[in-house]
């Protein structure tokens, strides 16, 4: 929670500064290179602990592929159908605008280069099996920057901080987010014979992994902090992937996958590949979604009765 609270400060702060010695086109090349040392910080790491990973990738590999699946399956289309006059009004605005392209190629490179990253980020620490001591405090720092970025970017375009603190579409798209994740908790606890308490619990993570994983491991079972990391790193991974191609279809749809992270993480993706009004609505829905992790986790992991 403290966390979230120093991100939202730093978005605030970016908002009230009213000039940089900075152009808008160098703070997007600085957001890109933000996204850059995120996605090669992660891989790096997960590189570096590949080895550990692996042993015990046999025994989780198959909860993480039904928990991933139903959760993006129920997000997606929960999603869709509440948010579908939306999806095609801005279907038709970006079809209309000036600057729209329909080469379905470019979004599909834009989205290969994250994944690229990510790979490269893995075979430097596979080989350079040097552990980022301050992995945490590393993502906090880009995080906190990036924050302060769109902030300043948002006071330029002339978006005002109410309209993302109590915006209408965030709070619905966020609420649809919490209902169709806990869904496909349910889902999973039928099909895997799971503890019921315990599916909805690594349901909440929404994407915050590095909240999701300790929680879980420490309020569930430490096996399972594995589980619940790979489920909301697959979130961020697969928005990051299909956001410059889904997402010119169902525009508010996969801001919604994002998920927690729709307002730091894959933010600049959002903003590099949508409109400035769905900036606006993924900080309000990942603000509403991270602040609901760490209370519906461990609300639902001490309910054994279910």
């Amino acid at each position: 929670m403290f966390q979230l609270v120093i991100l939202l400060f730093a978005l605030v702060v970016g908002y009230w500064i009213k000039r940089l010695p900075l152009s808008n086109n160098s703070l997007n090349k600085l957001l890109f290179f933000i996204v850059v040392a995120i996605l090669f910080v992660m891989g790096y790491d997960f590189g570096v602990n590949l080895k550990e990973l692996i042993e015990e990738l046999v025994n989780i590999v198959l909860m993480v592929v039904v928990f991933t699946s139903l959760i993006f399956f129920c997000n997606f289309v929960c999603a869709s159908i509440v948010f579908r006059k939306e999806n095609k009004q801005c279907r038709d605005n970006l079809k209309n605008g000036p600057q729209v392209s329909t080469n379905y190629l470019l979004y599909i490179l834009q989205s290969a280069k994250y994944t690229g990253i990510i790979f490269l980020g893995i075979i430097c620490g596979v080989i350079l099996q040097k552990p980022l001591t301050y992995l945490g405090e590393i993502i906090d720092v880009l995080l906190i920057v990036l924050l302060f970025v769109i902030g300043h970017q948002m006071r330029i375009s002339g978006t005002k901080l109410k309209h993302v603190f109590l915006n209408k579409s965030g709070i619905k798209l966020s609420l649809s987010i919490v209902f169709s994740s806990l869904l496909a908790g349910v889902l999973v606890s039928l099909i895997l014979k799971f503890p019921l308490n315990q599916a909805l619990a690594m349901s909440s993570g929404f994407g915050w992994y590095t909240l999701s994983s300790i929680m879980v491991g420490s309020l569930i079972n430490e096996n399972y902090s594995v589980v619940s990391f790979f489920i909301d790193f697959n979130r961020e991974l697969i928005a990051i992937i299909l956001l410059p191609s889904l997402g010119r279809l169902f525009p508010y749809t996969m801001v919604g996958v994002c998920g927690a992270t729709a307002m730091d993480f894959s933010l600049p993706v959002i903003k590099q590949n949508l409109s400035q009004q769905l900036v606006v609505v993924a900080i309000s829905s990942g603000m509403i979604l991270s602040v609901a992790t760490p209370v519906l986790l461990p609300l639902f992991a001490k309910l054994s009765y279910l």
